[in-house]
């Protein structure tokens, strides 16, 4: 009997630890790793990338009009929305891998092991697995649409600059008419318009 408690105990400890694990690494609401852990996946996949010569895909996701659904449906549709959208990213990706939500309505996918034509494809099929089926909410379906901005590592590329391009890649796509995918390379020019963007925020 002693035994049996000692293994109870044990297991709980576990149980417990592990849930203070994902609690700390994952965002509350959706599930995907939040902010700091996405980013911490990212600077592996980029030594990774380094050290192997590849390429790693990165991709900055937008939600389309998040603050009218906010608005206009409530805050719960809202968080309704956001969990399904990261239902459907998620689904896209390979295990390996990577998916955090970056900020308010903002997700951002690390993909080891792509080029920036793959990683356009992709983000591609992802943004239409999105909009092509409606969202059911507590005030009936509605339908959503994700803006993208990607980008590829390259040998010499850092994290910073990566998301600094990616962003000016969305933005672009933003200014574009939304529900689409632009890219961005992290070239000189690539990263003085990242800054100017930056600057205009």
């Amino acid at each position: 009997m002693v035994g049996q408690r000692i293994v109870g105990l044990q297991q709980k400890l576990v149980s417990a630890n592990a849930a203070l694990h994902f609690a700390a690494s994952h965002d509350f609401l959706t599930g995907a790793w939040n902010r700091s852990e996405i980013l911490a996946f990212m600077q592996r996949e980029l030594a990774r990338a380094r050290r192997d010569a590849t390429s790693v895909g990165i991709v900055l996701v937008d939600v389309d009009h998040f603050k009218k659904v906010n608005d206009t449906l409530g805050h719960n549709t809202g968080d309704v929305v956001l969990k399904e959208i990261t239902k459907r990213l998620s689904a896209s990706l390979r295990e390996y891998d990577g998916i955090g939500r970056y900020g308010g309505e903002e997700f951002l996918l690390v993909i080891p092991g792509r080029d920036l034509v793959t990683t356009i494809r992709r983000a591609n099929q992802i943004r239409e697995l999105i909009s092509s089926q409606p969202i059911s909410t507590p005030f009936g379906a509605t339908t959503a649409t994700v803006s993208m901005g990607a980008t590829v590592a390259e040998s010499s590329s850092n994290s910073e600059l990566l998301l600094r391009v990616a962003d000016t890649a969305l933005y672009q796509a933003k200014r574009n008419g939304r529900n689409s995918v632009e890219q961005a390379i992290t070239s000189a020019a690539s990263a003085s318009a990242a800054e100017s963007r930056l600057h205009s925020m």
